[in-house]
């Protein structure tokens, strides 16, 4: 009686043990399917930049990926495509619009002149700062610079075919 009942619970052990594995492994590759559709520039996958993101010209020259974020509308790794100009601000009319209260309804832009790309801040409250130096007149932005908009740092880059890199 001793042996059926410690073969029994020998077979339930084991039956409890494969569920928890499998239901483990399950809740791993979720996460993972999370992470990569959170994080496109870290695990190399290419995610389409939503419809109320997409700016104007599609063969921009660059882009702003966010670096940093006090928002959960923008997360590190996303990133916003530059054409000849985009507008920067809080307000829905602008191209890239960041749901943060530091941030003006318009502030600041960044436009193409002369083959180089221009940050200028819109007379904004909180100011915009480049490479953590308020911004007091238009700018000229190299690839890697930090661009500080309201709690929001983004990355300008710039595309390797037109400055002559690798990347």
């Amino acid at each position: 009686m001793v042996t059926v009942l410690f073969f029994l619970l020998r077979y339930v052990f084991l039956l409890v043990l494969c569920i928890f594995i499998f239901r483990l492994v399950k809740w791993m590759v979720g996460d993972l399917r999370e992470v990569r559709e959170r994080h496109p520039v870290a695990t190399g996958s290419a995610r389409p930049v939503p419809e109320e993101r997409e700016l104007p010209a599609k063969t921009a020259g660059g882009r702003l990926v966010v670096m940093e974020s006090g928002s959960s509308e923008s997360e590190p790794g996303d990133f916003y495509l530059i054409g000849a100009g985009v507008s920067i601000g809080r307000g829905d009319s602008n191209d890239v619009v960041i749901a943060d209260s530091f941030a003006s309804a318009k502030h600041a832009g960044i436009y193409l002149k002369d083959g180089q790309y221009w940050l200028e801040d819109f007379n904004s409250v909180n100011g915009t700062f480049l490479n953590q130096v308020r911004v007091e007149q238009p700018t000229v932005l190299s690839s890697g610079d930090k661009i500080g908009v309201g709690r929001i740092i983004f990355q300008f880059v710039r595309w390797g075919h037109e400055v002559g890199s690798n990347y």
